[in-house]
């Protein structure tokens, strides 16, 4: 009898899946220093700007790890930092015009891929996956 595969072998296959893909399209169109790790903040930073504890919070990482994270962003002009006007000693960070274009480039990826995986199941599939996906995580909230 042989091996058997639970559910999150195959979640974590789908995902180095889109991830690795992600990765060689950014390195093709000349981002080779973005790493899965900057995924958080690309996915997660709010248009009106964004704290590092925010951004932590949803990475599930500590504070520390995400201003490594910004700063390096920062660095290399994709993330720019400026006052919270709300809280003269918050500081926000937004993405600059480089970093929008990563952005974009990771939603396009990703729309692709998921047009490929809906093709290979079907459309009513593919919806019902989806739909059931959601309700998993809905319901570990």
């Amino acid at each position: 009898m042989g091996e058997q595969k639970y559910i999150s072998f195959h979640l974590r296959a789908l995902l180095n899946e889109m991830v690795g893909h992600l990765h060689k399209k950014l390195e093709v169109a000349g981002f080779p220093e973005i790493k899965p790790s900057h995924g958080y903040i690309f996915q997660h930073i709010n248009e009106d700007g964004s704290r590092i504890t925010e951004l932590a919070a949803h990475a599930k990482i500590t504070k520390q790890s995400m201003s490594a994270l910004v700063y390096q962003l920062e660095e290399w002009g994709y993330v720019r930092r400026k006052a919270d006007a709300r809280d003269k000693r918050g500081v926000l960070f937004y993405l600059t015009s480089a970093g929008i274009t990563i952005q974009q480039i990771t939603q396009q990826v990703n729309h692709n891929l998921e047009e490929q995986w809906e093709s290979k199941l079907g459309i009513a599939s593919y919806q019902k996956f989806k739909e059931n996906l959601q309700k998993l995580i809905a319901a570990n909230k």
